[in-house]
């Protein structure tokens, strides 16, 4: 995580360091990473004075945060949010709310988009969540910035002060992509009001309901699973979902206004083709097998294939562009993958191994196969794909 910090005064500076050197190594994300804290913090007229003790849960210990200070020297405050808002996950201002408000604000793009804001006054007294709280995290990172600072967070979001559940931040912790974000709204808004809201989902989904949550699953298997009578035309009148989880979206579904619609980042591209196939014909590759799978391009979670490959500019510029993983295994790891694949005695006499792209999107998801190999254009993909766990629990 790229966390930037300004300041602007000695007690700003005083703050900003306490952060410099507490949030290297913590998951500002994770309630758990910050546990006991021993907050010595003392302010004086002139400087901030502290001597923080952490307790960190060991399974936070292996964050790296990559945090930079910045002291504002007149006229460049504006220069510092161009180069940081878009290169950063956090943006923290030490000082006045309505200098960050007016900083930030011709480059707010989307709750998407846009990196958590937090402003913490120049007392370290208050700190407070600004911009993207649910997605961005902001509302986390001030609560457990509060903590090393010993200050009082300022949540403002309805549905955390009104103890809701949240879908975007449920969404973000359970790693579903939302297509649709303007949607969000519609969901939150039955939920304040105490109306149910009705969840479809492809997946199992683990815990206790929240309350006014009514899930309904697409796989008869899962009924098992809950105490309820839902007929299976309740479960297959898709228009009237609040919420879809799915990694399959239906080009004519996504026009409903309606409906806001969760994508798990589940399927891996396995990919083999002719040495120095164009950048354009693999990535019309790519997307021609995911329309016939009818998977999304939001649910890709990386490419794979052989290490021949690993310096195939198409392939790298495809896993730049859509920001994929790229990995890649030796003959040796992919005939060593169990399992019925189709077999090509000239592919095995060139790389020695009779099929790359089933092989190699099995072994980097470690689960099953959706899509058997296709080819065309000297492209031959395969699609696999790795069952998430979803919990209620955020």
């Amino acid at each position: 995580m790229r966390i930037s910090i300004i300041a602007f005064t000695d007690n700003g500076m005083g703050i900003a360091n306490t952060l410099l050197n507490s949030l290297k190594n913590i998951d500002l994300i994770n309630d758990s990473c910050i546990n006991d804290l021993d907050s010595n913090f003392n302010v004086d007229n002139d400087l901030v004075k502290n001597d923080i003790g952490l307790n960190l849960n060991l399974d936070c210990v292996s964050v790296k945060n990559d945090v930079n200070l910045t002291r504002c020297k007149k006229g460049n405050l504006f220069n510092w949010v161009e180069e940081n808002f878009s290169n950063s996950d956090v943006l923290v201002f030490i000082g006045a709310i309505g200098i960050a408000v007016r900083a930030i604000s011709k480059y707010i793009e989307s709750k998407v988009n846009d990196p958590a804001v937090i402003v913490i006054d120049d007392l370290g007294n208050f700190t407070i969540p600004l911009l993207s709280g649910h997605i961005g995290g902001a509302n986390e990172i001030a609560i457990n910035i509060s903590k090393i600072l010993n200050s009082t967070p300022i949540i403002t979001t309805a549905t955390d002060i009104n103890d809701v559940f949240a879908i975007d931040t449920w969404a973000k912790k359970q790693g579903l992509s939302i297509l649709n974000p303007e949607k969000i709204k519609l969901v939150s808004s039955k939920l304040l009001k105490s109306e149910s809201i009705r969840i479809k989902s492809d997946y199992f989904i683990k815990g206790d309901l929240p309350k006014n949550i009514n899930v309904f699953y697409s796989d008869d298997n899962f009924l098992d699973n809950l105490d309820n009578n839902y007929s299976k035309d309740e479960i297959q009148d898709t228009l009237n979902y609040d919420v879809i989880i799915s990694h399959k979206i239906d080009k004519d579904l996504i026009k409903n206004d309606n409906i806001l619609f969760l994508i798990p980042n589940i399927v891996t591209v396995g990919i083999g083709c002719k040495r120095n196939t164009p950048y354009e014909i693999i990535e019309m590759s790519i997307l021609n097998v995911l329309e016939k799978n009818k998977s999304h391009i939001l649910s890709l979670n990386s490419i794979a294939s052989i290490d021949k490959k690993a310096d195939e500019k198409g392939l790298l510029e495809f896993s730049k562009n859509y920001n994929l993983p790229f990995n890649t295994y030796s003959s040796e790891e992919l005939n060593n993958v169990k399992g019925d694949f189709s077999k090509s005695a000239f592919v095995k006499s060139v790389v020695n191994v009779d099929n790359v792209c089933e092989r190699s999107a099995i072994i980097q998801s470690n689960g099953k196969l959706i899509q058997k190999k296709c080819t065309g254009d000297g492209v031959a993909i395969a699609l696999a794909i790795k069952e998430p766990v979803l919990y209620w629990e955020y």
